[in-house]
């Protein structure tokens, strides 16, 4: 067994080299060690033989019905993701909706019903953080809704 430690990293390169997968300077730098080292050549030689009868062996091929199997599963995993982006994509945009339509909803109706000076009532501001409290209730009783119908959608296309 020949001692490979004085060889500058070369005796990595070997099998490498003997796959053809060396860039060209790396190729040169090791053909120019390989004209000065007889174990090294020796040790190409061997893993060219390894590397041409490799080669040589049929490769397997999958059988039709698997192959269709997965593509149909690959297919199936896309239409997923490509249905879970827009569904993402359309709750996103609900949810900035419906936060913009209920921020300026109660100023809105406050100036339309009691004009301009209705705002700087002082039980504006209480009526103002009554609103606030009960909309976020009403959205967190809709968020648990959501999750939920979620929750039940993956159970059921894990059954399917």
């Amino acid at each position: 067994m020949t001692d490979y430690r004085n060889h500058g990293g070369f005796c990595e390169l070997l099998p490498l080299m003997a796959a053809g997968c060396l860039d060209p300077a790396e190729e040169k730098q090791l053909a120019h060690h390989l004209q000065t080292c007889a174990a090294c050549a020796t040790e190409l030689e061997r893993l060219h033989a390894i590397a041409t009868g490799l080669r040589r062996l049929p490769t397997p091929q999958p059988s039709p019905s698997l192959f269709e199997r997965t593509r149909a599963a690959v297919e199936v995993r896309f239409v997923q993701q490509a249905e879970d982006r827009w569904n993402r994509s359309v709750m996103i945009f609900l949810i900035a909706f419906a936060w913009v339509v209920t921020v300026l909803s109660w100023p809105i109706f406050r100036v339309v019903t009691g004009g301009l000076l209705s705002m700087l009532d002082v039980r504006f501001a209480q009526a103002w953080l009554s609103f606030g409290i009960f909309t976020g209730l009403v959205w967190l009783a809709g968020a648990a809704a959501a999750i939920l119908l979620s929750l039940h959608q993956r159970r059921e296309r894990r059954m399917a």
